[in-house]
């Protein structure tokens, strides 16, 4: 596992945009994992020893060391000294608990662990030992013990360590000194230990079922004819787990928006992913909140007008997402023409609703304002095989009827609607709009 990270904003870029991959179609069909950093992140700055406690077997080692508090160049340690002998069966232990709502499923752990020292005393014998273990495991998964050689070339280790994947429970590291005659270690400390534990840090990798869940909606994106950038509110909840971590909006099956919706005072931000897993790596043991208020923009200019599927996803940090809504919305965002700047033209607008789907387009609706009285508008189609729009009207309200005579028609990319304003004694208003592949057309002023 690296140690080296990019700085955090790369990271939420990256986090982000492996999420979004995953976040648009049916619930997740395993678990999904996240992992918690505990003393050391990986770019080698201090994080919380959240989740660990210190315990202390009976009888207690009267000069033994147990601490959780830990940071770069200081670790967790869990200590039988050598200032005194160390009680038969005496244990120092420093023990972490995964957070609710996740299992512990492994993970990696960089320890400096020995276990030296020994007794005897009539007929018995006791030998020092130090341990990874899980409660779940018939025995520790990785185990130094005097004068075996079961963790390196001596009874001593330091190094990083890998967590079974297969257990679960708490984790556990400890130092002791066994004994099942009433025997002491009193002899042969190494660095003022008779056994030794220390944690330097550790990624704990954690496995959550729990998927986010939607309710509350909400918003002007759910009206009938959005606009613009219409937005849906609604409360986005998990009754355990890490939290919500991103939020998308979707139109049609494409992400039009994805981000983090609160960064819970930086906790929900992750300090890396994890080179093996993939999961992203956070310093708390709830590091995004488990309910909170989401207002998601729906941008819907330059749409086709008309209906479109509207899908939102919520995802926690372990990567487990629900489509929470997903539902037709209407939209609606009429294109108006240009209006020409030189004096003694004619300054009428045409406000047009368009739908199009690949080459064709359909002119939903149009309609004038700023009409002179007594105009004239005329309309065609230029272009090959143009559909027969041949049509023009004087007066406002002959004009608005033979518009509305227009409304459904089809067009082809590479065709163009032309409309004529003639008022007398001013310059005549043209407009040509120019009917484009997959996009609305684009409106041009003639001179």
């Amino acid at each position: 596992m690296s140690r080296n990270a990019n700085g955090r904003r790369g990271l939420i870029g990256v986090a982000l945009a492996t999420l979004m991959t995953m976040m648009l179609g049916v619930q997740p069909a395993h678990a999904g994992t996240w992992m918690q950093v505990s003393c050391v992140n990986p770019d080698g700055s201090a994080a919380p020893a959240e989740g660990w406690t210190q315990s202390i077997s009976v009888p207690a080692d009267p000069s033994g060391i147990v601490s959780t508090q830990c940071r770069p160049g200081a670790p967790m340690v869990a200590e039988l000294s050598a200032l005194t002998a160390a009680p038969p069966n005496a244990r120092e232990l420093l023990i972490y608990q995964p957070p609710a709502g996740s299992t512990l499923v492994g993970g990696s752990v960089d320890v400096n662990m020995s276990a030296d020292g020994y007794g005897n005393a009539g007929g018995g014998s006791a030998v020092a030992t130090s341990e990874l273990s899980e409660p779940s495991l018939s025995s520790p998964f990785f185990r130094c013990v005097a004068f075996f050689q079961t963790c390196g070339p001596a009874p001593d280790f330091s190094g990083v360590v890998n967590l079974p994947s297969d257990a679960q429970g708490n984790l556990i590291a400890a130092a002791s000194c066994p004994s099942s005659t009433g025997t002491s270690c009193d002899a042969n400390a190494k660095n003022n230990a008779w056994a030794l534990m220390q944690v330097l840090w550790a990624h704990t990798l954690l496995s959550s079922s729990v998927s986010p869940t939607g309710s509350g909606f909400s918003g002007s994106a759910l009206q009938p004819r959005v606009r613009g950038t219409g937005h849906v509110v609604f409360t986005a909840s998990e009754a355990a787990g890490p939290g919500i971590y991103a939020d998308a909006v979707a139109i049609d099956g494409r992400t039009v928006f994805s981000a983090t919706p609160n960064a819970n005072g930086g906790k929900c931000v992750p300090v890396g992913t994890d080179s093996g897993s993939g999961a992203l790596m956070f310093d708390y043991q709830q590091p995004c909140l488990t309910s909170e208020v989401l207002d998601a923009p729906v941008p819907t200019r330059g749409l086709p007008d008309g209906s479109h599927e509207l899908a939102l996803t919520v995802t926690d940090a372990a990567g487990n997402s629900s489509t929470v809504l997903d539902q037709a919305i209407t939209t609606s965002n009429p294109e108006t023409t240009p209006t020409p700047s030189a004096r003694g033209t004619a300054h009428a607008r045409f406000v047009i609703s368009w739908r199009w789907r690949g080459a064709t387009t359909v002119l939903r609706s149009i309609r004038v304002t700023h009409l002179p009285r007594a105009a004239r508008v005329a309309v065609r189609c230029g272009g090959r095989h143009c559909p027969r729009l041949g049509a023009h009207a004087t007066g406002s309200r002959r004009v608005s009827g033979m518009l509305r005579r227009l409304w459904g028609r089809r067009m082809r990319a590479g065709q163009s609607l032309l409309i004529t304003v003639t008022v007398a004694h001013l310059r005549a208003e043209r407009i040509r709009l120019q009917i484009r592949n997959g996009r609305v057309p684009l409106a041009r002023l003639l001179h």
